[in-house]
């Protein structure tokens, strides 16, 4: 594992790690010391997650306690107020994040976990997420879309694209959640992969997600179809059980971070597009 700077405008520090990116994240305490931690960048993450021992040691003010849905299930949180977050290389935001123990997943990934970047952060900017270079940049809209073979985003809470799924003759079509914070190229949720592909079989398995392990029945896929592009022989996940509260009824499942290695992808949130090259 090797720290990549990104080599466009708004360079930032970041980790290329199994089809995840991780980034470090700042923030300052009551005190007006400065703390910092690896997060993980998640496009699937509706809220900026910080982990309790982050945030008890920035002395955060915490509010009421909710409960955070995530893809092992229900999570215990606490809210903040707004915290400022700053990217190590990169630019600075206020975000209303959430507070919850995050040791579980840190030890499953292997690494020192001190937060989940979520999309309430990164919608502000054109996030360029560069796989084949190991490079991030974050800047400001620029009222055109970027270059390379596009496609619209649907995004309410969370992100979404348009995509085609083919497996031997069998060709499914949906809408489908963009999500860097996932470790598997394509995760079909399970009611969409019934019926797209019946009798479907793969292997069990366990995937990590924030709130710990879940079951996953692997297989693979001969292409995935987005932005006027094929991606070819992908490892998909045909028993995803989590549906977003956004999701419309042509819901598909997910994009992870590993349906993109070897080429740049760009969303520019605030234009809702997508950009392949």
């Amino acid at each position: 594992m090797a720290w990549a700077i990104g080599a466009r405008a708004q360079p930032i520090e970041a980790l290329f790690h199994q089809g995840l990116i991780f980034v470090r994240v700042g923030l300052t305490d009551t005190k007006g010391g400065r703390l910092s931690g690896l997060f993980l960048l998640d496009t699937g993450a509706q809220a900026t997650v910080i982990d309790s021992r982050l945030a008890a040691a920035a002395r955060l003010a915490l509010g009421s306690a909710l409960s955070l849905s995530t893809p092992g299930g229900a999570a215990p949180a606490r809210r903040t107020g707004g915290v400022t977050l700053q990217l190590s290389g990169g630019p600075s935001a206020q975000v209303n994040a959430v507070v919850t123990d995050l040791s579980q997943t840190a030890r499953a990934m292997g690494l020192p976990l001190a937060g989940v970047l979520g999309v309430d952060f990164l919608a502000r900017f054109v996030v360029r997420l560069d796989y084949r270079a190991g490079a991030l940049s974050l800047t400001a809209p620029s009222g055109s879309s970027p270059p390379g073979l596009g496609a619209p985003i649907r995004f309410d809470d969370l992100p979404y694209v348009a995509a085609r799924a083919r497996r031997g003759d069998q060709i499914a079509q949906g809408s489908f959640q963009i999500d860097t914070g996932s470790n598997t190229a394509v995760e079909f949720w399970a009611p969409f992969a019934a019926a797209a592909f019946p009798g479907v079989r793969g292997a069990p398995g366990e995937g990590v997600g924030v709130g710990g392990l879940d079951a996953t029945l692997r297989g693979r896929i001969d292409a995935l179809e987005v932005a006027g592009r094929a991606i070819a022989d992908l490892t998909v996940n045909f028993a995803d059980q989590a549906k977003p509260t956004d999701a419309g009824t042509d819901y598909a499942g997910v994009i992870g971070g590993p349906a993109w290695a070897g080429l740049a992808l760009t969303l520019d949130f605030p234009a809702r597009h997508l950009a392949l090259d």
